[in-house]
Protein backbone atom coordinates (compact mmCIF):
# COMPACT_ATOMS: atom_id res chain seq x y z
CA UNK A 1 0.00 0.00 0.00
CA UNK A 2 1.33 3.55 -1.25
CA UNK A 3 1.32 6.14 1.08
CA UNK A 4 0.69 9.86 -0.70
CA UNK A 5 2.46 12.53 1.82
CA UNK A 6 1.00 16.21 0.85
CA UNK A 7 4.47 17.66 -0.85
CA UNK A 8 5.54 20.67 2.08
CA UNK A 9 6.12 23.81 1.06
CA UNK A 10 8.70 26.61 2.08
CA UNK A 11 6.60 29.78 3.38
CA UNK A 12 8.68 31.59 1.13
CA UNK A 13 7.37 29.74 -2.04
CA UNK A 14 4.22 30.90 -1.29
CA UNK A 15 4.55 34.30 -2.16
CA UNK A 16 3.42 35.03 -5.37
CA UNK A 17 5.79 37.34 -6.24
CA UNK A 18 8.75 36.39 -7.66
CA UNK A 19 11.99 36.84 -5.67
CA UNK A 20 15.53 37.01 -5.97
CA UNK A 21 17.83 35.48 -3.38
CA UNK A 22 21.30 36.23 -2.41
CA UNK A 23 23.00 34.41 0.09
CA UNK A 24 24.28 36.21 3.03
CA UNK A 25 26.56 35.53 5.62
CA UNK A 26 25.75 32.56 7.59
CA UNK A 27 22.61 30.96 6.76
CA UNK A 28 20.43 34.64 6.47
CA UNK A 29 19.00 35.06 2.86
CA UNK A 30 18.17 38.58 1.51
CA UNK A 31 15.56 38.91 -0.88
CA UNK A 32 15.61 41.80 -3.85
CA UNK A 33 12.58 43.10 -5.59
CA UNK A 34 13.20 43.27 -9.36
CA UNK A 35 12.31 47.07 -10.48
CA UNK A 36 10.66 47.28 -14.09
CA UNK A 37 11.68 50.51 -16.27
CA UNK A 38 9.07 52.19 -17.18
CA UNK A 39 10.10 54.42 -19.84
CA UNK A 40 8.70 57.15 -21.78
CA UNK A 41 5.28 57.46 -22.17
CA UNK A 42 3.67 57.70 -25.39
CA UNK A 43 2.44 61.44 -24.46
CA UNK A 44 6.10 62.25 -23.56
CA UNK A 45 7.26 61.21 -26.85
CA UNK A 46 4.79 63.25 -28.62
CA UNK A 47 5.86 66.59 -26.35
CA UNK A 48 9.32 66.08 -27.32
CA UNK A 49 8.96 65.66 -31.03
CA UNK A 50 6.35 69.11 -30.82
CA UNK A 51 9.28 70.96 -29.24
CA UNK A 52 11.58 69.69 -32.05
CA UNK A 53 9.21 70.93 -34.99
CA UNK A 54 8.41 74.12 -33.71
CA UNK A 55 12.85 74.78 -33.22
CA UNK A 56 12.87 73.39 -36.88
CA UNK A 57 10.27 75.30 -37.95
CA UNK A 58 11.99 78.55 -36.12
CA UNK A 59 15.21 78.01 -37.33
CA UNK A 60 14.43 77.32 -40.61
CA UNK A 61 12.31 80.65 -40.80
CA UNK A 62 14.46 83.35 -38.86
CA UNK A 63 18.17 81.63 -40.07
CA UNK A 64 17.46 82.92 -43.50
CA UNK A 65 16.38 86.27 -42.44
CA UNK A 66 19.55 86.72 -40.32
CA UNK A 67 22.32 85.49 -42.71
CA UNK A 68 20.54 88.22 -45.58
CA UNK A 69 20.55 91.27 -42.33
CA UNK A 70 24.16 89.98 -41.82
CA UNK A 71 24.99 90.16 -45.97
CA UNK A 72 23.24 93.97 -46.32
CA UNK A 73 25.42 95.01 -42.55
CA UNK A 74 28.19 93.82 -44.49
CA UNK A 75 27.53 94.98 -47.84
CA UNK A 76 27.27 98.45 -45.85
CA UNK A 77 30.00 98.73 -44.36
CA UNK A 78 32.25 97.52 -47.50
CA UNK A 79 30.78 100.95 -49.26
CA UNK A 80 31.15 102.95 -46.90
CA UNK A 81 35.22 102.08 -46.68
CA UNK A 82 35.19 102.34 -50.40
CA UNK A 83 35.21 106.77 -50.68
CA UNK A 84 38.23 106.60 -48.34
CA UNK A 85 39.96 104.81 -50.84
CA UNK A 86 39.18 107.16 -54.33
CA UNK A 87 39.85 110.51 -51.64
CA UNK A 88 43.72 108.85 -51.18
CA UNK A 89 43.76 107.80 -54.54
CA UNK A 90 42.69 111.24 -55.31
CA UNK A 91 45.13 112.82 -53.17
CA UNK A 92 47.50 111.78 -54.82
CA UNK A 93 46.70 112.62 -58.07
CA UNK A 94 46.05 116.32 -57.97
CA UNK A 95 42.73 115.45 -56.40
CA UNK A 96 41.24 114.27 -59.65
CA UNK A 97 39.48 110.80 -58.95
CA UNK A 98 40.41 107.63 -61.10
CA UNK A 99 38.34 107.01 -64.16
CA UNK A 100 35.25 104.45 -64.44
CA UNK A 101 37.55 102.79 -66.78
CA UNK A 102 40.66 104.56 -67.99
CA UNK A 103 44.23 105.12 -68.05
CA UNK A 104 45.73 104.94 -64.79
CA UNK A 105 49.36 105.98 -63.87
CA UNK A 106 51.23 103.34 -62.10
CA UNK A 107 54.01 103.56 -59.08
CA UNK A 108 56.35 102.66 -61.39
CA UNK A 109 55.36 104.96 -64.04
CA UNK A 110 53.84 102.88 -66.26
CA UNK A 111 49.65 103.11 -67.72
CA UNK A 112 47.28 100.68 -67.49
CA UNK A 113 43.90 100.80 -68.20
CA UNK A 114 42.11 99.67 -65.40
CA UNK A 115 38.59 100.25 -63.79
CA UNK A 116 37.73 102.05 -60.50
CA UNK A 117 37.64 99.30 -58.66
CA UNK A 118 40.61 97.39 -59.97
CA UNK A 119 42.32 101.08 -58.47
CA UNK A 120 40.87 100.55 -55.47
CA UNK A 121 41.70 96.97 -54.94
CA UNK A 122 45.74 97.92 -56.35
CA UNK A 123 45.60 100.25 -53.23
CA UNK A 124 44.15 97.72 -50.78
CA UNK A 125 46.77 95.50 -52.00
CA UNK A 126 50.06 97.21 -53.10
CA UNK A 127 52.33 94.11 -53.07
CA UNK A 128 49.88 92.24 -55.40
CA UNK A 129 50.16 92.67 -59.37
CA UNK A 130 47.10 94.21 -60.70
CA UNK A 131 46.73 90.64 -63.02
CA UNK A 132 46.60 88.49 -59.91
CA UNK A 133 44.01 90.51 -58.64
CA UNK A 134 41.42 89.88 -61.47
CA UNK A 135 42.31 86.25 -61.07
CA UNK A 136 39.06 84.62 -60.05
CA UNK A 137 41.24 82.16 -57.89
CA UNK A 138 42.34 84.69 -55.82
CA UNK A 139 38.83 86.89 -55.94
CA UNK A 140 37.08 83.61 -54.86
CA UNK A 141 39.38 83.09 -52.23
CA UNK A 142 39.73 86.33 -50.79
CA UNK A 143 37.45 88.65 -49.08
CA UNK A 144 37.96 92.18 -50.50
CA UNK A 145 35.25 95.39 -49.40
CA UNK A 146 35.18 95.37 -52.99
CA UNK A 147 33.09 92.21 -53.04
CA UNK A 148 29.25 92.83 -52.77
CA UNK A 149 27.92 89.82 -50.48
CA UNK A 150 24.59 90.62 -52.22
CA UNK A 151 25.79 89.88 -55.38
CA UNK A 152 26.16 86.07 -55.54
CA UNK A 153 27.48 86.66 -59.26
CA UNK A 154 30.39 89.36 -58.07
CA UNK A 155 33.55 88.95 -60.44
CA UNK A 156 36.27 91.27 -60.09
CA UNK A 157 35.27 92.93 -62.93
CA UNK A 158 31.48 93.05 -61.35
CA UNK A 159 31.67 93.15 -58.29
CA UNK A 160 28.23 94.19 -56.91
CA UNK A 161 29.21 97.85 -56.39
CA UNK A 162 29.54 100.74 -59.33
CA UNK A 163 30.64 104.40 -59.56
CA UNK A 164 28.34 107.21 -60.17
CA UNK A 165 28.87 107.66 -64.42
CA UNK A 166 26.51 111.03 -64.28
CA UNK A 167 29.01 112.92 -62.54
CA UNK A 168 30.89 113.19 -65.41
CA UNK A 169 28.34 113.71 -67.70
CA UNK A 170 26.47 116.26 -65.65
CA UNK A 171 29.44 117.95 -65.31
CA UNK A 172 29.82 118.28 -69.32
CA UNK A 173 26.80 116.75 -71.59
CA UNK A 174 30.05 116.23 -74.01
CA UNK A 175 31.38 113.46 -71.63
CA UNK A 176 28.40 111.52 -72.00
CA UNK A 177 29.21 107.39 -72.37
CA UNK A 178 32.98 108.36 -71.84
CA UNK A 179 33.87 106.04 -69.13
CA UNK A 180 37.26 107.35 -69.18
CA UNK A 181 37.02 110.78 -67.93
CA UNK A 182 39.12 111.64 -65.10
CA UNK A 183 36.96 114.12 -62.76
CA UNK A 184 38.75 117.07 -60.94
CA UNK A 185 37.18 117.28 -57.13
CA UNK A 186 36.92 121.00 -57.53
CA UNK A 187 34.27 120.62 -60.45
CA UNK A 188 31.97 118.78 -57.68
CA UNK A 189 30.06 121.66 -56.32
CA UNK A 190 28.25 120.12 -53.94
CA UNK A 191 30.18 116.69 -52.74
CA UNK A 192 27.08 116.09 -50.11
CA UNK A 193 24.48 115.76 -53.00
CA UNK A 194 26.19 113.99 -55.18
CA UNK A 195 26.35 110.16 -55.34
CA UNK A 196 29.54 108.33 -56.25
CA UNK A 197 29.13 104.34 -55.26
CA UNK A 198 26.57 102.27 -54.95
CA UNK A 199 25.53 98.53 -54.99
CA UNK A 200 24.84 97.40 -58.97
CA UNK A 201 25.50 94.16 -61.28
CA UNK A 202 27.60 95.85 -63.27
CA UNK A 203 30.34 98.15 -62.38
CA UNK A 204 29.49 101.88 -63.41
CA UNK A 205 25.75 102.73 -63.02
CA UNK A 206 23.32 106.03 -63.76
CA UNK A 207 20.09 105.26 -62.21
CA UNK A 208 17.88 107.12 -64.33
CA UNK A 209 14.71 106.61 -65.19
CA UNK A 210 14.89 102.86 -67.09
CA UNK A 211 17.39 101.91 -64.65
CA UNK A 212 15.63 102.82 -61.50
CA UNK A 213 12.83 100.66 -63.25
CA UNK A 214 15.02 97.67 -63.67
CA UNK A 215 14.71 97.45 -59.53
CA UNK A 216 11.41 96.28 -59.61
CA UNK A 217 13.03 92.51 -60.42
CA UNK A 218 16.34 90.98 -61.24
CA UNK A 219 19.12 90.80 -59.73
CA UNK A 220 18.81 94.92 -59.03
CA UNK A 221 16.02 93.62 -56.64
CA UNK A 222 17.92 91.26 -54.78
CA UNK A 223 20.97 94.30 -53.90
CA UNK A 224 17.93 95.68 -51.96
CA UNK A 225 17.57 95.51 -48.20
CA UNK A 226 14.22 96.09 -47.11
CA UNK A 227 13.85 97.86 -50.29
CA UNK A 228 16.59 99.82 -50.14
CA UNK A 229 19.98 100.71 -51.25
CA UNK A 230 22.67 102.53 -49.52
CA UNK A 231 24.22 105.61 -51.17
CA UNK A 232 28.05 106.94 -50.20
CA UNK A 233 28.33 110.03 -51.69
CA UNK A 234 31.66 112.20 -52.26
CA UNK A 235 31.88 113.78 -49.34
CA UNK A 236 31.53 110.20 -47.61
CA UNK A 237 28.53 109.92 -45.56
CA UNK A 238 26.35 107.23 -46.55
CA UNK A 239 22.44 107.21 -46.99
CA UNK A 240 19.82 104.24 -47.71
CA UNK A 241 17.13 104.90 -49.59
CA UNK A 242 14.11 103.50 -52.11
CA UNK A 243 15.35 103.95 -55.77
CA UNK A 244 12.08 105.82 -56.15
CA UNK A 245 13.74 108.06 -53.66
CA UNK A 246 16.72 108.21 -55.59
CA UNK A 247 14.52 109.18 -58.37
CA UNK A 248 12.53 111.63 -56.88
CA UNK A 249 15.78 113.74 -55.35
CA UNK A 250 16.62 114.28 -58.89
CA UNK A 251 20.35 112.53 -57.49
CA UNK A 252 20.64 111.35 -60.93
CA UNK A 253 21.32 115.16 -62.08
CA UNK A 254 24.26 115.80 -59.50
CA UNK A 255 26.30 117.76 -59.87
CA UNK A 256 24.66 120.55 -61.31
CA UNK A 257 27.45 123.10 -62.25
CA UNK A 258 25.32 125.93 -62.10
CA UNK A 259 24.66 125.53 -58.17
Amino acid sequence: MTLFLPFYRPPWLLNSTARIFTPTKGLQMKSTRVHKNPGFTLVELLVVIVIIASLAAMALTLGPRMMEKARATESMQNIRQIVPLLTTYAADHSMTLPPIEGEVSMPDGSLETLQWNEVCLALLYPDKDVTDLNDKTWWEANKSILKNPKFKANTPENPGYAMNEMIAENIDPANAGDLSVKIPLSLIPDPARTPLVAPYNVFHYRFDDAQIGGFKAGIPKALLSDNKMPIVFVDGHLETMTPNEYKERKLSEMPDPER
